[in-house]
């Protein structure tokens, strides 16, 4: 797949062309014809790839690939452009021997002559491949619809109630609560195709138990997914005690697992073989009929209480029912695309595309062929066709049901979705991502395109918000202002990714049984749940990103026993193999026990995101200063307490997370800085400053260990600069009342509070705690919707009552006596 390598190269010819007008005047006219090919070649391999996954045409699949590498090799050389300019101005240790040959005018003139050699080079190839497309005729057949961002205000308007679930929650629920009849411990299994609703059943029916149930429990319930093995839920058994009290432990399961549900019926049976009540405890998900099937997709295109629009045909519902064979994750997929079509022309161009029909028929057709040649006829033929058909007919069905839906979805995404959708391929199945983190990512790789008048996390929201309304994208999680906080993509889905993202080079990924990477990889994955992790011993010169995620053992840090296994030793150089990846953009790392970062990451001047969440970091290295692209600094589990200062003076810093750094008394200017978490004040601010000052645009503040004597001052006088805060938390023996009557804070939705509030003297005969105090305090902050007061006393507690009204969420969980 070539088009997100292109699209890659392309926002780097934007980056160019912003940073450095200069280069334009000797080799703009050559980087502005090789983006104009770039681009229409962007146009072709969209029904390339189309065509490549019905293996119908070697000529294609060949084109395809070479145009990637050329994309790649253009990518390499801005990068390295980018590299040598940034290295310029820095001058610093590592890059001595260059300093001499990067000065003055001619240097320029040289970097940019390097440039113009290898954009020629580039175009040549493509000369040469475009001249092979001709050759070979390789078709192109123009898309039949448009591919573009769906209505934002539709994007949260769905229903999400499930469909054809009834009599499955009926038969759940009587074995959750039939605890009278049948005390003893009870495995109940939910077995199922992937996709067809099991997990959803699960949290639908817990929902509804806790909602109606609450007080009746008190037994224990175990949901456990992946157990594909008799001796392990044997061991599962073993260690979970029975105490006749109506516990149950609920086993989802894939139609490969039924010998683990039988067995798991067998253990029931064991167990209360004198009971009368004793009934099958396997419930067996199927498919959907039609007019469920059309109930779901409805929901999904219109909204829970939806009124189907004129236009909408009959038929639409036996179509649907057709090419998803009833199975519910396709048609939540198909509804997603079908969203943001128009009606009926582009629905009815989409459907008739992915109706069961001659084109699949013939691509199955060509690959039995083939097999048949190799055999002896009649004799072998005879044997092998009775073999194959009737399995060809079910794997063709799944195959059409989910396959062609997800890749006519994932072909129907813009450009630049696509390179945001492909990064989930980057982790493993059954996590959640946390939403600012991945979008942060997305902004670091420069898949987020720049538009005027909008910041990039708002646009980077946008993109999360798409691929949510087109149902690839799951949100598990809202916070308390209604903020996405996590989201997860399907497991079928996801391993759809990782093969699309295979496919076109676009990540390598990796476990400990498989460390041989290639030299050439351009992002890197390790996923392993072992705890183990093996650095590895070759260079990548090429990578862009770096993302590790180790399954930690848990409670390394605190057990003695798994404190000394090497494994759980912090390590100190686990990320030497990385120091040759001078074109690095993104680090994440979850998992490895990392003492240090090493003293070279000053060298990968390209960073723009450094998050580790590892409890044994304590230091960082002072070239981090040296990062002047950094945008994100996530190391919020860490036990780093001071960076070098030249880190604050990064200009390009929009995010910084911690646990207990210290902020010190002088920073740079910080506009682009919008979040800091974590931090604490030097000992004394002095005077009327402080380092607040110079981020005026921080929209979400969370400070600690201040006190009223040395900073009570300077922080009352900066909260009244921070007109774009959205939330604050602060720590601290004295909480200045600015954060309820400064009227700068009118963004502020979220405040959580923990010391006493320090009101300003009043000059006025009324209390600081009258109503007309209170009312003011809910004019001047019209989006608070969250407060949290560690503790206040039992006046404040009466005063914050007028105000609670106007909030969502108020948390005061203890109270002192005034």
């Amino acid at each position: 797949m070539a088009e997100t390598a292109i699209t890659a190269v392309l926002s780097k010819f934007g980056e160019l062309a912003s940073r450095e007008a200069a280069v334009l005047l000797q080799v703009g006219n050559d980087i502005m014809l090789l983006r104009d090919r770039l681009e229409w070649l962007q146009a072709f391999v969209r029904d390339a790839d189309r065509r490549r996954r019905l293996a119908s045409d070697d000529f294609t699949r060949v084109w395809v690939r070479q145009t990637r590498d050329v994309a790649f090799d253009a990518e390499d050389a801005l990068d390295h452009f980018f590299h040598k300019v940034d290295l310029e101005a820095q001058g610093y240790r590592g890059w001595r021997i260059w300093r001499r040959y990067l000065t003055g005018c001619t240097t320029q003139i040289s970097v940019r002559h390097d440039l113009s050699g290898q954009i020629k080079r580039i175009k040549s190839r493509l000369d040469q491949i475009s001249e092979n497309h001709k050759e070979f005729k390789i078709e192109h057949t123009p898309g039949a619809w448009t591919s573009s961002i769906t209505e934002v205000a539709a994007w949260d308007n769905i229903g999400d109630a499930p469909v054809g679930f009834d009599g499955y929650l009926r038969a759940l629920e009587n074995h959750l609560l039939s605890h009278e009849h049948t005390p003893q411990q009870r495995f109940i299994s939910i077995l199922g195709e992937t996709g067809i609703g099991k997990s959803t059943l699960m949290l639908t029916i817990c929902n509804k138990i806790i909602k109606d149930h609450e007080n009746h429990f008190d037994k224990y319930l175990v949901i456990l997914g992946g157990i594909n093995s008799i001796t392990v839920l044997n061991c599962v058994k073993a260690s979970l005690p029975d105490n006749r009290n109506g516990s149950r432990v609920v086993l989802i399961l894939e139609p490969e697992s039924q010998e683990v549900a039988k067995h798991a019926d067998t253990l029931n049976k064991k167990v209360d073989a004198d009971s009368k009540n004793i009934s099958g405890s396997t419930i067996q998900l199927g498919r959907l009929n039609e007019s469920q099937s059309a109930e779901l997709f409805c929901r999904r295109v219109y909204g829970y209480n939806y009124t189907k629009p004129r236009g909408y045909k009959v038929s639409y519902n036996e179509q649907v029912f057709k090419i998803t064979g009833g199975h519910p994750l396709a048609i939540v997929v198909l509804a997603g695309l079908l969203r943001s079509k128009e009606m009926p022309v582009e629905w009815d161009s989409v459907l008739q595309q992915l109706m069961p029909g001659i084109e699949a028929g013939e691509s199955q057709g060509n690959k039995i062929a083939g097999v048949l040649l190799t055999k002896e006829k009649p004799f072998e033929w005879d044997a092998l066709l009775q073999q194959l058909m009737p399995t060809t007919e079910a794997k063709l069905s799944n195959r059409m049901t989910i396959e062609r839906i997800f890749s006519t979805s994932f072909d129907d995404l813009p450009h630049d979705l696509k390179s945001c959708f492909l990064y989930f391929a980057a982790y493993p199945t059954n996590i959640t991502h946390p939403a600012d983190q991945i979008m942060r990512m997305w902004i670091a790789e420069g898949f987020i395109k720049p538009e005027k008048g909008k910041n990039m996390e708002d646009l980077a929201q946008e993109y999360l918000k798409e691929l949510i309304s087109r149902f690839l994208v799951e949100v598990k999680y809202r916070n308390e202002c209604e903020k996405i906080e996590l989201v997860q993509v399907h497991n079928r889905l996801l391993r759809f990714l990782q093969s699309e993202a295979r496919e076109a080079s676009f990540i390598e990924i990796h476990d400990n049984t498989d460390v041989l990477a290639p030299a050439a990889v351009r992002r890197l994955s390790i996923q392993n749940d072992s705890g183990n992790y093996i650095p590895f011993g070759n260079r990548f010169p090429k990578l862009r990103s770096f993302i590790c995620r180790v399954e930690e053992e848990e409670g390394a840090s605190a057990t003695p026993d798994l404190k000394n296994d090497p494994k759980n030793i912090p390590r100190k150089d686990p990320l030497k193999f990385l120091c040759g990846s001078k074109f690095l953009r993104v680090i994440s790392i979850g998992g490895i026990h990392l003492a240090e970062l090493p003293d070279a990451i000053g060298d990968m001047i390209h960073l723009r995101y450094i998050g580790v969440t590892s409890c044994d970091l304590e230091n960082l290295p002072s070239s981090i200063g040296r990062l002047l692209n950094l945008q994100t600094l996530d190391i919020r589990n860490s036990k780093v307490k001071i960076i070098a200062p030249k880190f604050w003076r990064i200009k390009t810093l929009r995010h910084v997370i911690a646990a207990q750094l210290q902020l010190p008394n002088s920073v740079g200017e910080l506009n682009n800085l919008q979040t800091l978490h974590g931090v604490k004040p030097a000992e004394n601010w002095g005077g009327l400053t402080c380092p607040l000052d110079m981020m005026t645009n921080l929209q979400s503040l969370e400070l600690h260990g201040f006190n009223d004597a040395n900073h009570g001052v300077a922080l009352e006088r900066a909260l009244q600069k921070l007109e774009l805060l959205g939330h604050l938390k602060l720590t601290g023996d004295k909480i200045p009342s600015s954060v309820f009557t400064a009227p700068s804070l009118r963004y502020v939705e979220s405040l959580v509070l923990d010391g006493d509030i320090k009101w300003a003297d009043n000059s006025s005969n009324t209390s600081n705690y009258s109503p007309e105090v209170a009312l003011g305090i809910c004019e001047l902050r019209p989006n608070l919707t969250v407060l949290k007061l560690n503790s206040v006393s039992k006046e404040l507690e009466e005063f914050m009552e007028k105000i609670r009204p106007h909030l969502t969420v108020y948390e005061c969980p203890t109270r002192t006596d005034a």
